[in-house]
């Protein structure tokens, strides 16, 4: 779960603890700019719950974006709810203080794999039972959407009653047509009439059959009649505008940011990465769309603009010169060295950005081949001199270890390179008389469905835990120089799920019932975890494989022995027809 205590008022007050108090305060803190939507006609009440606190909840564009969807369906009035410290008196939504059990709907956005227990705590608290088929009809409809619902669903499936695999633009005009005619919803007519629905799972009709004598290996998917073999993603279609908060405030983990997505989906194909697989194709907001979000960006307010290759937009230049000629300064959620020529670096100072960040993975040019980022060493450095003398004073680089046949040499390498990034930092630094912070962050890999590397495996904890300390001790009392090595134990938690089964849901189940590790649960199961974060083998069945991406098994398969070979992969460009999703 991700940690909230950034900003939150209760951590400063006693007086805000009260669930009801601290919502008063969020409440007056935010700019919304649906709070005169009419919503007098709407007869059903939803309400999106997010299952982490507030501050993130807030910072995620995903979920706003379905909020506001489900606002102007003008049948339907939405609330908000999140993760609670206190939930012995149930859980409330921020804006009506309702209970979850008395909504017709309840939609989860979900967005982080170590996310998955704040669910069964919710449910746990409403008195909700987890499970789809131990739920009647005075119930209400439990569904879930996000990224990670349309990733690898079935670790959390049998929770659902119904799942949107994809995006919401794209599926939510056909569910709403469904359930608009209803006063009173019937829930299991919904459920079974979603059948003809495209992008809408419903996880109770499909039966999946493990090997009884190696029960991490799935035989086979029996699916009910009526239903599809795999439940294709929905995408948005490339001429429509994208989103930007409807809400801010000064309680999110980006505080203040009216975030832009100006593009959606990536064009570089890394191969460890989910998102730039399941997004695909990559699409860009019009520049119109993204001018008037920028123009709604309020007074004390910065634009944020999102995607997932923020500088590889080509109006990006356009839309930064926009956004200061218009007197709104911006932020960017990441850059990329090989985009930051001198006019986008201008106007980077200009915005008075004074960190940037940027994805490195690793210093050895060896595991860039295998993971396709083709930046070299060199140019890393040169771009790492031009921003800091920008007057740029911080940059955060963001590293993997743990990597696939990665090796000691690899390792020297990933340090050598921070020591000399460092090295340059500080020498560009003094033409601006003082000297700032680098930040070095280190994640082990974690093997993602629907990537060319979703075969490997995870590396084992203690084998982390030794290269960790490798790379802590070799970066170790270094001057302006922060290093993070993020949690081990949450990374495994995060790859047990990421390539999970419904096998990780009767273990999560009984992990929270018996308020006991992942792992002791698995193993009062009688099974391994290494069996979930083991090296798949190239032709088994997936749980994954009930979703079609668009992108092919045969393409990643192919990129897959490319990594091992050490070759890369040109991006995507007009006309490309290589993964599948474009043909």
């Amino acid at each position: 779960m991700k940690d909230y205590k950034f900003n939150n008022p209760a951590r400063r007050n006693p007086a805000y603890r009260d669930i009801g108090g601290l919502y008063d305060i969020y409440l007056r803190s935010e700019r919304n700019r649906l709070a005169n939507l009419n919503r007098a006609n709407a007869y059903l009440k939803a309400v999106m719950v997010f299952p982490n606190y507030y501050g993130v909840a807030m910072s995620n564009l995903g979920f706003l974006r379905a909020y506001e969807l489900i606002n102007r369906s003008g049948f339907m009035s939405c609330d908000r709810a999140f993760m609670q410290d206190d939930l012995s008196k149930g859980v409330i939504s921020l804006e009506t203080r309702r209970r979850l059990k008395d909504y017709d709907f309840i939609f989860f956005s979900l967005s982080y794999e170590n996310d998955f227990v704040n669910i069964l705590s919710i449910l746990s608290a409403e008195k909700i039972p987890f499970l789809s088929k131990d739920r009647n009809e005075n119930f209400p409809l439990i569904m879930a959407g996000g990224v990670i619902a349309f990733l690898n669903p079935e670790p959390v499936a049998p929770i659902f009653d119904l799942m949107f695999i994809g995006e919401a633009e794209a599926i939510f005009p056909d569910f709403f047509e469904k359930i608009k005619s209803k006063n009173k919803p019937d829930k299991y007519e919904i459920i079974n009439s979603s059948a003809g629905i495209k992008g809408i799972y419903v996880p109770s009709e499909y039966d999946f059959i493990f090997d009884p004598k190696n029960p991490y290996i799935l035989n086979e998917i029996k699916i009910a009649n009526g239903f599809p073999k795999r439940v294709a993603r929905r995408w948005t279609d490339e001429n429509l505008s994208f989103s930007s908060s409807v809400i801010t405030t000064e309680f999110s983990e980006l505080s203040n940011i009216n975030m832009i997505e100006i593009e959606r989906g990536c064009k570089r194909g890394c191969r460890f990465c989910s998102a730039g697989f399941i997004y695909l194709p990559l699409r860009e907001s019009t520049i119109d769309a993204v001018n008037e979000a920028i123009s709604a960006t309020g007074e004390n307010e910065k634009a944020g603009f999102v995607g997932f290759g923020t500088m590889d937009g080509k109006n990006i230049a356009k839309i930064m010169r926009f956004s200061l000629d218009s007197g709104r300064n911006f932020s960017l959620s990441s850059v990329r060295f090989d985009c930051l020529d001198e006019n986008n670096l201008d106007m980077i100072k200009e915005s008075g950005i004074k960190t940037v960040t940027i994805g490195i993975e690793t210093g050895s040019e060896r595991l860039k081949k295998m993971l396709n980022k083709v930046l070299s060493n060199e140019n890393i450095i040169t771009s790492v001199g031009d921003i800091v003398k920008r007057g740029i004073t911080g940059i955060k680089l963001y590293f993997m270890f743990g990597l696939p046949y990665e090796n000691k040499d690899d390792m020297d390498d990933t340090v050598k390179l921070v020591k000399t990034i460092l090295k340059e930092f500080i020498s560009a630094s003094k033409a601006n008389k003082r000297i700032g912070k680098l930040t070095a962050s280190f994640s082990p890999f974690v093997p993602k469905a629907w990537t060319p590397l979703q075969w490997e495996n995870f590396e084992d904890l203690k084998i982390l835990r030794k290269k960790a300390s490798y790379i802590a001790n070799g970066l170790r009392n270094m001057p302006n120089l922060d290093v993070n090595i993020n949690s081990l134990n949450a990374a495994f938690t995060e790859a047990f799920f990421a390539r999970g089964s419904r096998l990780s849901t009767d273990i999560l189940v009984y992990s929270f019932l018996n308020k006991t590790s992942i792992k002791k649960a698995a193993e009062d199961k009688g099974l391994r975890m290494d069996g979930f974060i083991r090296k798949i083998g190239t032709g088994e069945l997936l749980p994954w494989d009930i979703i079609d991406q668009g992108v092919t098994k045969r393409y990643l398969l192919e990129e897959y022995k490319r990594a091992l070979n050490l070759k890369t992969t040109p991006q995507c460009f007009e006309g490309c027809k290589r993964c599948g999703v474009c043909a």
